[in-house]
């Protein structure tokens, strides 16, 4: 056999190695549109993956996430739901569900996502917008297996949560390959932090901001680390100026809160979680967050939109919730108390009821609580008669236990408030 035969044959094996173990991995497509999935999922086949999962929408797409892992997710961004792609992509870092070493590439439509993915916190490993020829995803594929190839060793120190070797091998990357300086810088101010040595992991992020005064990750970094520190104050103005730089840098906003929050600064903690909302509207846990603040704050008019919102995002799907519906009938409620004209309150109030009835309809509790919302809000309009008449409406449900029955005590602070002992 001569050499050029030899290395031909070592090659084909090698090749069909490749092919072996492309065809173990993973991959989840999600797309909602029938005729692209096809398309994404025909292109991973032709390169030998052949272990596809795929969905199309992205509250189905977060619970495969959640639950297992993937080497490839090529995800669409606007997915049409209460869902979209970079929610996807925010939660498997953000969470860790997803190994470093996972693939995850954006596919999106939206031209404006070319201008704000590199200000991004949570960034995909790449992005190509539709639509695209064949060989232009090939090529971008192809360039992003490299890219994970050169930090393997850096993703296996991290699963092995061997810092030192992280930080040593981001060194030796940096010095190879300069257009990776970020990442490695990133990834070792991220592994100081880890090994709760906070003052070096500060002077790192300070040292990377004298030379580059504009990236928001390194300002967030010294936020992160002054919190560590106590310097609580220092820390606000830090993500204050993370998010001034780059206002989809979603965490910033969260930490800001929780400053905030640690200094008693309540409205200033509403208020950036009011701005978060802006830049990610379709986070159920931040418009949560938010409607439980203003409910301390007692500022019913920003529950009642937030507790809408969240209403609106899980309606129809696994994070309905029947207390959801109950606390935005209670601020409804509070709001009917301060308000001169409740006729479009009334009107909220009533779908809002049904719907709570409709959905917890085989829930006991749920119903009794539909029940007394009702009968507070007749009480606090004023109303006497209409609460009377739902409290003999709850009663007769309660004793065909469809309804959860009231302790005593509760009977009885009830029925003194109907005026009916």
């Amino acid at each position: 056999m001569t050499d050029t035969t030899f290395l031909h044959a070592e090659r084909q094996n090698d090749l069909s190695q490749d092919f072996i173990d492309i065809a173990d991995k993973r991959v989840l497509i999600i797309e909602d549109i029938g005729e692209m999935r096809l398309m994404l999922k025909s292109l991973m086949t032709s390169i030998g993956y052949s272990n596809i999962d795929v969905e199309s929408s992205g509250q189905s797409a977060m619970k495969r996430i959640l639950a297992k892992n993937y080497d490839v997710i090529l995800s669409d961004y606007n997915l049409g739901g209460s869902i979209d792609g970079q929610q996807i992509l925010e939660t498997s870092r953000k969470n860790h569900s997803q190994d470093h070493s996972t693939i995850f590439i954006m596919i999106t439509a939206d031209t404006a996502y070319e201008s704000v993915v590199n200000v991004l916190e949570y960034q995909p490993d790449s992005y190509i917008v539709k639509p695209f020829p064949p060989a232009s995803f090939f090529r971008r594929f192809e360039r992003v297996q490299k890219q994970k190839r050169t930090f393997e060793s850096i993703n296996d120190a991290r699963k092995k949560n061997n810092h030192e070797v992280m930080e040593t091998e981001a060194k030796s990357i940096m010095k190879q390959y300069p257009h990776f300086a970020n990442q490695c810088l990133k990834i070792i101010g991220e592994s100081l932090y880890s090994r709760g040595r906070y003052k070096d992991a500060k002077s790192h992020y300070m040292f990377i901001i004298q030379k580059s005064k504009n990236l928001a990750w390194a300002h967030f970094g010294i936020g992160l680390c002054e919190l560590k520190l106590g310097a609580v104050v220092a820390a606000i103005k830090k993500f204050e100026h993370t998010i001034n730089l780059s206002r989809h840098f979603l965490s910033a906003y969260d930490l800001l809160a929780d400053a905030h929050e640690g200094l008693g600064n309540f409205k200033e903690a509403q208020a950036a979680m009011v701005g978060v909302l802006e830049v990610s509207p379709r986070s159920t846990d931040r418009a949560m967050r938010l409607a439980q603040m203003s409910v301390k704050l007692k500022d019913w008019p920003q529950a009642e939109q937030a507790y809408s919102r969240i209403i609106r995002l899980t309606r129809e799907t696994s994070y309905e919730k029947a207390d959801n519906y109950y606390d935005y009938l209670k601020c409804l409620t509070s709001m009917m108390v301060s308000n001169t004209d409740n006729s479009k309150l009334a009107d909220k109030f009533k779908r809002t009821l049904i719907r709570l009835r409709t959905f917890g309809k085989s829930n006991p509790a749920a119903i009794s609580n539909s029940f007394k919302i009702e009968v507070q809000q007749y009480l606090a309009r004023g109303h006497q008669s209409e609460a009377i008449k739902t409290w003999m409406q709850w009663s007769k449900l309660i004793a065909s236990g469809q309804a959860s029955p009231l302790t005593d005590a509760q009977e009885h602070t009830l029925k003194k408030r109907l005026g009916i002992i």
